[in-house]
């Protein structure tokens, strides 16, 4: 059983995936038909930068849920008996933790989602890395960095003097001057 994301990424069963992508690529993921037809429970915290960007999932086989602390994450996470479970990052779920304390919150975690995805597709996904997702990614499989492509570069100042439009005010004499 596989998910694509297309253009570069293939999430399968036996893998802890961590995704580090803009939202829109996760969205992608939510609008995949597979993904009705899976027993899926999505996870995050607060407000999900992924689930406002898709049309509500219609699915009985479809179960977002929100978590408010790494306990409640790896407790979800724990208790999933789900095909496909879907992670969503945010730092403030160690916000308050002492660094020996979240450590060892973040290494539950990290043995939580190992052994999900040893029958699961797993996928954790963040819009950036950071250095409370960190432990957990480097206790994956493997991660995954999409990233956005680039802008187009903008025309300078000089360039749009220089176009067309601009012409005939550079060549005009000044208001109340005489044409040579």
């Amino acid at each position: 059983m596989r998910l694509w994301c297309w253009p570069g990424a293939t999430f399968e069963l036996g893998r802890l995936s961590v995704l580090v992508a803009p939202p829109e690529r996760m969205a992608a993921l939510l609008e995949l038909p597979e993904i009705v037809q899976f027993h899926t429970r999505d996870l995050y915290h607060g407000l999900s930068d992924v689930l406002f960007r898709v049309a509500p999932v219609r699915s009985e086989h479809y179960e977002p849920l929100a978590c408010t602390t790494l306990d409640d994450l790896a407790a979800a996470v724990e208790t999933s008996f789900h095909t496909v479970l879907l992670v969503e990052w945010a730092p403030a779920l160690a916000a308050g933790l002492d660094a020996e304390e979240r450590e060892r919150r973040l290494a539950r975690l990290a043995a939580a989602l190992r052994r999900r995805a040893e029958s699961s597709i797993v996928i954790l996904y963040a819009p950036a890395m950071d250095e409370t997702l960190r432990p957990v990614a480097d206790r994956g499989d493997r991660t995954i960095h999409l990233v956005p492509a680039p802008a187009e570069p903008r025309a300078s100042v000089r360039v749009a003097a220089r176009a067309p439009g601009q012409r005939t005010l550079i060549s005009q004499p000044a208001f109340g001057q005489a044409e040579p």
